[in-house]
C-alpha cells in the first residue's frame, strides 16, 4: 500500500481501538503516534518515507534483508513494542504498535504479502488489491470512516457541495 494509506489507516484504527479500550479515540498525540508506527515497516526500503529519513538505517537493511523481509514480521513488532518500553516511552507503545500492525495487515492485503513469520519464508496475504488501485482507495476510505466515527468526528459540520 501507498504511505498515505498506511498513515490514514494506522490513525483510524488507532481511533476504533482506543474507543473499544474505553480510551480518548481522538488524541492529537496518540493519532500522531500511530501514523508514524504505520510507517514504520518501511523502514527496510530506501525511497519510503521512513526510509529517506533514516538512510543510515535504511540503506544496509535494505541490502541485508531487502523489503517486507523481517520488518514485516511479528517479531519485528515484538522489537518495537520492547525498543519503545526500554526507551521510556510506554504511553506511546499501544498506538505506534496499532500502527505497525496495521501497516503489517495493509500489506497483507496485497498480492505480495507479509512475511509474518518471518525467518519462514511463507508470506501471508488475502490477495485483495493492488497497491496503488481504486480498490486499496476504497478500502482506505472505509476505514477512515470508521476511524472518524470512533474519533467522534461530526459530521454535520463537514463543508457540503453545493450543486
Amino acid at each position: 500500500m501507498m504511505a498515505g494509506s498506511h498513515v490514514v489507516m494506522g490513525a483510524a484504527l488507532w481511533a476504533v481501538t482506543a474507543k473499544l479500550g474505553g480510551g480518548p479515540a481522538g488524541d492529537p498525540q496518540a493519532l500522531a503516534a500511530a501514523a508514524l508506527g504505520s510507517l514504520l515497516p518501511d523502514i527496510d526500503h530506501p525511497q519510503s518515507w521512513a526510509g529517506r529519513k533514516l538512510r543510515p538505517i535504511s540503506v544496509p537493511l535494505s541490502l541485508l534483508v531487502g523489503h517486507r523481509g523481517i520488518t514485516h514480521s511479528a517479531l519485528a513488532v515484538l522489537a518495537c513494542l520492547g525498543a519503545l518500553m526500554v526507551m521510556g516511552t510506554g504511553w506511546m507503545a499501544a498506538p505506534v504498535v496499532v500502527g505497525y500492525l496495521s501497516h503489517l495487515a495493509a500489506d497483507a492485503l496485497t498480492p505480495s504479502g507479509v512475511p509474518l513469520l518471518w525467518p519462514s519464508r511463507r508470506r501471508f496475504t488475502l490477495n485483495l488489491c493492488e497497491t496503488g488501485s481504486f480498490i486499496e482507495m476504497g478500502l482506505v476510505a472505509a476505514v477512515a470512516v470508521l476511524g472518524g466515527w470512533a474519533a467522534g468526528v461530526d459530521i454535520s459540520a463537514l463543508p457540503r457541495p453545493r450543486f
